[in-house]
């Protein structure tokens, strides 16, 4: 995993930078007197011009990412019977979500790089927890080691710390989901 999650694509760095360029020349052609009677209209209306382009090309860009990384992560499967997760390294865990109390962020213990970083858990109704290998993105100058002791899997899937929060919530509304159709479903005892 990169040090630095991408933000932008390198294409739109460089329109961007591109367009500065242009902008800081043209701000520079204007202040030397070298483009005379143009309209101030013409003048302003080129530079937001430039700044909508850069603009747009970025929140595409950036959407384009944050798509690309939720589309690759591949380490949490949900489906109708519950949560699929790694266990291993090539294996995976079937969680029902009647196994599932809630999901919580708390350190990493198994997996990751051996620096610990806020892990996606999943609470068990019976008061353990199973760690996902899904993991939220901190410059490594403001993480801590991992004990050397400890057993570490490398498959991480370490997101963008807003994917990572759309991640987290998008599953406890899934599970609040499952678990309200869950109690309208179970047979109710009628008292005589």
């Amino acid at each position: 995993m990169p040090e630095f999650p991408p933000r932008v694509t390198t294409p739109v760095k460089i329109l961007i930078g591109l367009l500065v360029v242009a902008d800081a020349g043209f701000g520079a052609a204007l202040a030397l007197g070298l483009l005379r009677g143009l309209s101030p209209w013409l003048i302003g209306g080129a530079y937001a011009a430039s700044v909508l382009v850069a603009l747009a090309a970025f929140r595409v860009s950036r959407a384009r990412e944050l798509k690309r990384g939720f589309a690759s992560l591949r380490d949490l499967t949900v489906g109708d019977e519950g949560l699929r997760l790694p266990a291993g390294t090539l294996s995976t865990r079937m969680v029902p979500w009647s196994q599932i109390a809630d999901v919580t962020v708390r350190r990493s213990a198994r997996f990751g790089d051996g620096h610990l970083r806020d892990a996606l858990w999943l609470d068990l109704v019976t008061g353990g927890g199973i760690e996902s290998s899904v993991q939220r993105y901190a410059p490594r100058g403001r993480l801590t080691p991992a004990p050397p002791q400890r057993r570490q899997f490398e498959q991480t899937a370490i997101l963008d710390p807003a994917l990572f929060d759309a991640v987290v919530e998008r599953l406890r509304k899934e599970l609040r989901h499952r678990q309200l159709h869950a109690q309208l479903r179970a047979p109710r005892l009628r008292e005589y």
